[in-house]
């Protein structure tokens, strides 16, 4: 499944059960960021644990003795959401509590949560109604050190297996400082996004790519001066050495130039020639990328709606449409004004009907 679609089965399972949600996916797919975005957008509070780094006793929380009723009871753990932290202010009314790498966390230790998965509830002490659970786990194989989960803790859960999926990625990225060497490399190499490497393969010496580690060389090229063989050592650091290379020989034979869409929506004229040439090309993957990019960040006033109305003639009837299918597929609220300014609307109009009514 993909995490786009993920996403929609974890706040649907929010708002009508009380399900423990489990995302299983290779390392670095976005497991946690799926459940983060879930939280920011359904407006509720978030809290995550790396079950590993604690013991059963700190899910059981401290003993007190209460002198008067002969009996020992025991203070609930600051880092849950229980009844009492949130009467106390301590947490929002609702959120998602999400327990990071499960089946890392020690025989011992899982033993303590099977209450807590199953009832919310651990040691007399009661999740609040509106937080539910949520956990990430690794996939059971060779090449990760996980503890196997036996039946009676995985049905517990509902188990939603994710993919590294380029689109979902590209939405992603597009929203957090995007660099357009990484995207157009991946655009082109779609497989070098996330590589899985036999156990035998793994070490620390022969890294591969993950759409994390992407996500770390957007974020180097991006914000760090460094020369170009300094950066291609960290880069290599971070996706290993075969896709380093691979990125730089596709950035070694590049001949076309990527505009920038704050240019393409303040001064069309300025790129249409590199816009011409990726036409005259046939890069339909790099303008894909950069219709895109003028979706997220076009803003409705008239400079921007006047140069995308010149970008989107500019292009072929098929991008046209793709072009239309996206902005109503992703800013719905902004279609029908933006759709105003852009004269190919009227002409490919009924196409366009067709689609929405799909």
């Amino acid at each position: 499944m993909k995490i786009s679609e993920a996403k929609q089965c974890i706040k649907e399972l929010y708002l009508n059960t009380r399900s423990v949600i489990c995302l299983i996916s290779e390392r670095g797919v976005g497991k946690t960021s799926a459940f983060q975005q879930c939280a920011k957008e359904l407006g509720i509070g978030y809290i995550g644990l790396y079950a590993a780094a604690l013991e059963g006793p700190d899910f059981m929380g401290l003993p007190d003795k209460d002198k008067e009723m002969g009996i020992t009871r025991y203070l609930a753990p600051q880092f849950l959401p229980t009844v009492q932290a949130v009467k106390a202010g301590l947490y929002p009314k609702q959120g998602l509590l999400v327990l990071e790498e499960i089946n890392r966390v020690p025989s011992d230790t899982t033993s303590v949560l099977y209450p807590l998965l199953l009832e919310k509830k651990i040691n007399g002490h009661d999740l609040a109604k509106g937080w539910n659970i949520g956990v990430t786990m690794n996939p059971d194989t060779m090449n990760y050190m996980v503890n196997s989960l036996d039946d009676a803790m995985l049905d517990r859960f509902i188990s939603i297996e994710v993919e590294a999926n380029l689109e979902d990625y590209l939405e992603y990225t597009l929203q957090n400082n995007p660099n357009d060497e990484v995207l157009s490399f991946l655009q082109a190499c779609p497989d070098m996004l996330l590589v899985v490497k036999k156990s035998a393969e793994s070490t620390a010496t022969t890294k591969s790519p993950t759409p994390r580690g992407w996500t770390k060389i957007q974020e180097v090229m991006n914000s760090c001066q460094l020369s170009h063989s300094l950066l291609s050592e960290l880069i290599s650091g971070i996706v290993g050495p075969q896709a380093a290379g691979a990125f730089y020989g596709f950035l070694d034979n590049r001949n076309l130039s990527i505009p920038s869409s704050d240019i393409i929506l303040t001064n069309y004229a300025e790129v249409r020639p590199a816009i011409n040439n990726l036409l005259v090309n046939g890069r339909l993957d790099i303008l894909n990328y950069v219709i895109k990019k003028v979706i997220t960040t076009f803003k409705l006033e008239q400079q921007h709606l006047v140069n995308m109305n010149a970008f989107i003639e500019n292009l072929p009837e098929e991008l046209q449409i793709m072009f239309f299918k996206y902005l109503a597929t992703k800013r719905p609220e902004d279609f029908e004004k933006a759709a105003e300014y852009i004269e190919s609307f009227s002409r490919i109009s009924d196409r366009m009907i067709d689609f929405l009514s799909v």
